[in-house]
C-alpha cells in the first residue's frame, strides 16, 4: 500500500536533512587542520586498531544505553533495549552538529521519550540525574588516570586537577543525597538560574530511595567515560604513535574536558588543541599529536553516523511498548541483605561460616590469580601458559588464606557482640568483596608506586595521599561489582560456590599441571660415550662469550695469581690476539657489536631501553641463509629475546635464573610472586647469602643443555652461540655454600674490599675454565673439534678500583675494554700463534664469514682480525655516562683520549689522555699538559664518531615503564635505573 502524500513528503525531508548531515559529519573529519597528514596515514594506519576503537565507542554506547534504562526505571518507564537502543544513536547523530546539555544527545531523547509516553517531566528528569551522575563518574575515571598526568601537567598540575574534580564530586554527592542544601543556597542566585536548579533538584528528589539504582547508573557512567578514552587510546596505537596507554589514557579525559566548553559545537576544534598542547609537551611534533583526536572523533562519528541511518529507516508510524507507571515509584529500594538473599539461604554455625568463607576466599583469589595472569600474559612478547596455572594457584592460596580470617572475625565478632549469626550467603559475599577489594587496592598500589613513579612517591606527601586516594575509589567500586557478582553467582552455582571443595580440586589440578610442565634437562654424566660424528664438517663454528672477562686477569695475558689450565691448552691450538679491544663497556651494546660488525651509534643499541633492531643483520642470518643451522644459549637477560637478540637463530635459547617458589619466567612478573621475592631477598641479605641461579644460570647449567643439543646430533654445518655469565656478579666461592658478593647489594663497595672481590672473581674464572674443558672434552668425543672453528671472547672487563671505582658500564678504561681474544681455525692452523697488532669486536664477524666463504652484509663497520687497525672506537649511554673513546697510532706513538659528558655521575672528567705504551694502566692524564696533542685527537675523535653514525639504524625502545619486571632483572645483574 503506498504511503500518502504527507507520509512521502516526511520521509524525502528525512532523506536530504540525514544527507545533509552526514556531509557535515563528514567535512568534520576530512575538512580540518592536519587532514593531509592524515590522508598520508591512512595508509599506514593499521585497521585493526582503528576496529578496536570503534568498538570501545560501542561499549560506551552500551554503558550509556544501560545506566538510561535503569534511570527511567526508577521514574516509572520500561521500555525495551529495541527502542533505546537505536534511539540512543540517533541521539548521538543529532549530538555531533548540536550542543550539549538538554539539547542535542539529551534533547532528542527527552523528545523520543516524551513523544510515545507524554511524560515530559520524566523524561527531563531523567536526562538531568544522569548529567550529574556522569560528571561524578567523570570526575572518578580522570582522578584516577592522573597519576599518568605528572608528564603533562607536573605534580601541581596533577593536584589542581584532583582538586577541582574531588569538589565536583562532593558537590554532585551532596546534592544527590541532601537537594535541600543546593535549594537553600540558589536563594541568592538570578530568577531564571534558580528556576533551572529546582528542575534539577526535583529530578534528583524523584530518585529520593533509591541509592541501589544511583549507584549502578553511576558505575556505568564510569564505563562509558573509560570507553571513550580507550577510542583514543585504541587511535593512538593505529597510528604507531609510541606513546603508553596510561599516558594517552590521560590525555583524553583532558581532551573530552575541553570539549565540555561551551565554546564550538561539539568540542570541534578544541579536542584537537588540548591534544597538541598535551602531546608536544613530551616532545611529540603536532602535527602527530593533532591525529590522535582526528582518528578517535573519526571512530566516535562512525558510530554516530549510524544513527543517521537508524533515523531515515523508523516508520513514522513507529510505535515502541513502553510501559508506564501513572506515577513515579516512590517506594523505598530494600537493603542489599533483604533484597539480594535467598528464602532458602540459611544462618549457620561456626564451622559451616568458616567453610564458606573459605571457599568464597578460595574463588576470589583463583578469580584474581587468572586476572592477572591475563594481564602478564598479554604483556609480554610470547605466551607461557605455565603463568596460567601458577597464577591460580598461589593467589588461591593466599586467597583461601584470607578467607578463614575473614571467617574467624565474623565469628569472633557475632560471640563478642551476641548478635544474630549471619547469612552463610552474606558471609561469602562479603568476604569476596573483601579480598577483591584489598587485593586490587594493594597490588594497584603497589603497581603506581613502582611502575608509574619508580618508589619516588611518598605516600604522606599530598600527591601520595590523592594517589591513594584514587586506588581506594577504584577498590571500592571494584568490591560492589565483586558483591554483586557473588551475589548473583550464588543462586546459579548453589554447592559448587558453598562448599570450598571444587575450588580446591582446581588448585589441585593446577599444582599437578605445574609438575607436569616443569622442564627437565637430561643430566649428562662425564662417563657417557657419545657417540662419534662422521665426516665432520670443517664449516662448523662455536662462538663463545664469557660475560665479564677482562684479559689481565688470565694466565695467558701475564697474570699469576689463577690457573686457567683448559684455556691455556686451547690457546695452544688458536691464535691469540694480545691486543684486542671491545667498542662498549657493558653487554648489550657489546654484544651487538660482536653480532653485526657494528659500533653501537651504528646498530642503535646504546641504552638499556634500547633492543637489537630488525633492520640490521646479523651473523646467525647470514649463516642461516647459508645453510647453516644455528643455534644460541645464554642466560643473561641483556641478550634475552625480550630484546630481540634471537634475530637470526635457528633455536635461541634464554635460561632464566632459578626463581623462588618454583616460578618460571612469566610467573616471576605476579606482583604477589614479586612481592613475596623481595622479602625473601631481604632475608637473604640480612643472613649474608646469595642463591646461585637467582641472577644466572653457572656455566655447568649452559654446558648441561649445549651437551644435550649436541647429543641430538644436530644438522651440519651448525654454528653456536654461547653466553657464559660466571666472571660476571654476583661471585661466589666454590663450591657453592650461599656464599656470595653481588653488585645488586653492594653498588659501591669500600676500596679495601678490592682484593677480596679479585679473589672471588679469579674464583669464578677458574670455575668457568674448568666447565669449559668439559665442553672441549666433549666436542673432542664427538670428532667436531679438530675441523672447526673456535672463537673464545668477552663482551667487557671488570673494575676493582683500578681507578676508583667498582664494576662495569662506566668508564671506558682498558680494564672494561681490554679482553681476551682466542681464534681456534680448522685442523689448528696457526695454532699457539701471538697476534700483536690492535684488533677489535666489530672485526669478529666479518673475519668469521669471510673464513667461511660468505657475504659481509652491507653496513658492516668491522675489518680483519688478522690485518688488524690503527684506530678504535668505543662509545657509551648507560646510567648517566655519555662516553667516547679513541685509541689511535700517532707518529709519537699509540694514545687514547677518552672524553665524558660534564656532571656525569660517575664523576669523570670531560676530557682525558693517555700514552697507552708507557702508562698502560691509564694512570697519569696528559690532558692538562699536552693541548696540541689533545686538540690532535680529539679531531681523530670527531672523525671517528661521525665514521660510527654512517649507515646507522633506527633504534628499537623496549618499554620497560610497561614491563617494569624487566628493570628489577637488570637491577639483579647490577645495572641501576636510569636518573
Amino acid at each position: 500500500m503506498a504511503l500518502p502524500i504527507k507520509k512521502r513528503l516526511i520521509l524525502i525531508l528525512k532523506v536530504v536533512f540525514s544527507l545533509l548531515m552526514l556531509w557535515v559529519i563528514v567535512r568534520k573529519v576530512v575538512a580540518r587542520d592536519g587532514a593531509g597528514t592524515l590522508a598520508e596515514r591512512l595508509w599506514e594506519l593499521s585497521w585493526a586498531w582503528f576496529a578496536m576503537a570503534v568498538g570501545m565507542m560501542l561499549c560506551a554506547v552500551i554503558c550509556s544505553v544501560v545506566r538510561w534504562q535503569r534511570l527511567l526505571n526508577g521514574q516509572g518507564i520500561r521500555a525495551p533495549w529495541s527502542f533505546l537502543g537505536p534511539s540512543f544513536l540517533i541521539a548521538r547523530f543529532f549530538g555531533a552538529f548540536t550542543p550539549g546539555g538538554f539539547t542535542g544527545l539529551g534533547g532528542w531523547r527527552i523528545y523520543d521519550i516524551t513523544k510515545h509516553t507524554g511524560k515530559a517531566a520524566r523524561a527531563t528528569a531523567t536526562i538531568g540525574v544522569e548529567m550529574v551522575l556522569g560528571q561524578l563518574a567523570f570526575g572518578v575515571v580522570v582522578m584516577v588516570a592522573s597519576v599518568y598526568g605528572l608528564r603533562f601537567l607536573g605534580l601541581s598540575g596533577v593536584l589542581l586537577i584532583n582538586a577541582v574534580f574531588l569538589g565536583v564530586m562532593v558537590a554532585g554527592i551532596t546534592l544527590l543525597a541532601r537537594p535541600d542544601v543546593f535549594r537553600w543556597l540558589s536563594r541568592a542566585l538570578p530568577g531564571g538560574l534558580r528556576v533551572r536548579i529546582h528542575s534539577l533538584l526535583e529530578a534528583v528528589c524523584a530518585y529520593r530511595g533509591k541509592s541501589r539504582l544511583l549507584i549502578q547508573a553511576a558505575v556505568l557512567g564510569i564505563g562509558t567515560h573509560v570507553f571513550n578514552n580507550l577510542v583514543y587510546v585504541c587511535a593512538a596505537r593505529a597510528l604507531g604513535i609510541p606513546l603508553g596507554i596510561g599516558e594517552v589514557f590521560f590525555g583524553s579525559s583532558l581532551q573530552i574536558l575541553a570539549t565540555l566548553l561551551p565554546a564550538s559545537i561539539n568540542g570541534i576544534g578544541l579536542r584537537e588543541a588540548a591534544a597538541v598542547a598535551l602531546y608536544t609537551r613530551l616532545g611529540m611534533p603536532a602535527s602527530e599529536a593533532v591525529l590522535i583526536p582526528i582518528v578517535g572523533f573519526a571512530a566516535e562519528m562512525l558510530v554516530s553516523a549510524s544513527g543517521g541511518l537508524l533515523f531515515v529507516l523508523r516508520s513514522p508510524d513507529y510505535h515502541p511498548k513502553i510501559e508506564v507507571e501513572q506515577e513515579p515509584s516512590e517506594r523505598v529500594v530494600p537493603g542489599l541483605r533483604d533484597a539480594l538473599a535467598d528464602p532458602g539461604d540459611a544462618e549457620g554455625p561456626l564451622w559451616r561460616v568458616l567453610e564458606r568463607a573459605a571457599s568464597a576466599g578460595l574463588w576470589a583469589g583463583i578469580g584474581i590469580g587468572f586476572l592477572e595472569a591475563a594481564l602478564v600474559s598479554v604483556g609480554g612478547n610470547h605466551l607461557q601458559g605455565r603463568v596460567f596455572f601458577y597464577g591460580p594457584l598461589a593467589y588461591g592460596v593466599l586467597g583461601l588464606a584470607l578467607g578463614l580470617l575473614g571467617g574467624a572475625i565474623f565469628a569472633i565478632d557475632r560471640r563478642v557482640s551476641h548478635a544474630r549469626p549471619p547469612r552463610l550467603s552474606q558471609v561469602q559475599a562479603y568476604v569476596f568483596a573483601g579480598i577483591w577489594g584489598v587485593l586490587f587496592l594493594a597490588l594497584g598500589a603497589f603497581r603506581l608506586r613502582r611502575d608509574i613513579f619508580h618508589e619516588q612517591l611518598q605516600w604522606t606527601s599530598a600527591s601520595g595521599a590523592l594517589v591513594a586516594l584514587g586506588c581506594l575509589l577504584t577498590a571500592t567500586l571494584v568490591s560492589f561489582a565483586a558483591y554483586f557478582s557473588w551475589k548473583w553467582l550464588w543462586r546459579r552455582l548453589g554447592a559448587l560456590a558453598q562448599s570450598p571443595l571444587p575450588g580446591v580440586g582446581l588448585l589441585v589440578a593446577c599444582g599437578l599441571a605445574l609438575w607436569a610442565t616443569v622442564p627437565h634437562l637430561k643430566q649428562i654424566a662425564e662417563t657417557d660415550s657419545p657417540a662419534r660424528v662422521t665426516a665432520p664438517s670443517p664449516r662448523n663454528v662455536l662462538f663463545i662469550v664469557v660475560d665479564t672477562l677482562r684479559a689481565d686477569h688470565l694466565p695467558m695475558y701475564g697474570y699469576s695469581q689463577s690457573r686457567t689450565p683448559h684455556l691455556d691448552a686451547f690457546a695452544r691450538d688458536a691464535v691469540r690476539f694480545e691486543h684486542a679491544f671491545v667498542n662498549a663497556s657493558w653487554t648489550r651494546p657489546s654484544f651487538a657489536s660482536l653480532l653485526t660488525g657494528r659500533l653501537p651509534s651504528s646498530h642503535g643499541v646504546m641504552a638499556k631501553s634500547d633492543g637489537l633492531p630488525e633492520a640490521v643483520e646479523t651473523l646467525p642470518e647470514v649463516l642461516t641463509k647459508g645453510g647453516w643451522n644455528t643455534f644460541g644459549v645464554v642466560t643473561n637477560f641483556n641478550v634475552a629475546p625480550y630484546f630481540n637478540f634471537q634475530q637470526g637463530f635457528g633455536t635461541y635459547e634464554y635460561l632464566e635464573p632459578d626463581f623462588v617458589l618454583g616460578a618460571d619466567d612469566m610467573s616471576a612478573k605476579l606482583l604477589l610472586v614479586q612481592f613475596l621475592k623481595q622479602r625473601i631477598e631481604k632475608l637473604r641479605t640480612l643472613k649474608g647469602r646469595v642463591e646461585p641461579g637467582a641472577a644466572y644460570q653457572d656455566a655447568k647449567r649452559v654446558n648441561e643443555n649445549i651437551f644435550d643439543w649436541l647429543n641430538g646430533t644436530p644438522k651440519q654445518p651448525w654454528m653456536m652461540f654461547v653466553g657464559y655469565m660466571d666472571p660476571h656478579d654476583p661471585y661466589f666461592v666454590h663450591p657453592y655454600r650461599g656464599v656470595g658478593y653481588s653488585r645488586a647489594a653492594n653498588q659501591k663497595p669500600r676500596p679495601e674490599e678490592a682484593s677480596r672481590l679479585r679473589t672471588l672473581y679469579d674464583g669464578e674464572i677458574a670455575y668457568w675454565d674448568s666447565e669449559f674443558g668439559r665442553l672441549i672434552a666433549r666436542l673432542k668425543a664427538l670428532g667436531y673439534y679438530e675441523q672447526m672453528t673456535v672463537i673464545v671472547t668477552s663482551d667487557h672487563g671488570e673494575e676493582f678500583g683500578d681507578h676508583g671505582g667498582f664494576w662495569h658500564g662506566t668508564t671506558l678504561y682498558d680494564e672494561q675494554l681490554h679482553v681476551p681474544l682466542f681464534v681456534k681455525l680448522p685442523n689448528h692452523e696457526q695454532g699457539g700463534s701471538v697476534v700483536n697488532h690492535w684488533v677489535q669486536s666489530i672485526d669478529v664477524m666479518p673475519t668469521l664469514l669471510r673464513q667461511l666463504g660468505q657475504d659481509v652484509p652491507k653496513g658492516v663497520q668491522g675489518g680483519d682480525l688478522f690485518r688488524g687497525t690503527d684506530l678504535i672506537y668505543a662509545e657509551e649511554s648507560h646510567e648517566g655516562n655519555v662516553l667516547e673513546a679513541v685509541r689511535e697510532r700517532r707518529e709519537t706513538g699509540p694514545y687514547k683520549l677518552i672524553h665524558a659528558n660534564p656532571n656525569n655521575p660517575r664523576g669523570l672528567k670531560p676530557t682525558e689522555v693517555y700514552d697507552v705504551q708507557t702508562d698502560p694502566q691509564e694512570q697519569h692524564d696528559l690532558a692538562d699538559t699536552r693541548p696540541t696533542l689533545v686538540a690532535q685527537i680529539q679531531k681523530t675523535l670527531k672523525e671517528a664518531a661521525k665514521a660510527a653514525r654512517h649507515s646507522a639504524v633506527g633504534r628499537t625502545p623496549v618499554n620497560l615503564e610497561q614491563d617494569d619486571d624487566a628493570e628489577e632483572r637488570l637491577k639483579a645483574l647490577g645495572y641501576a635505573a636510569d636518573r
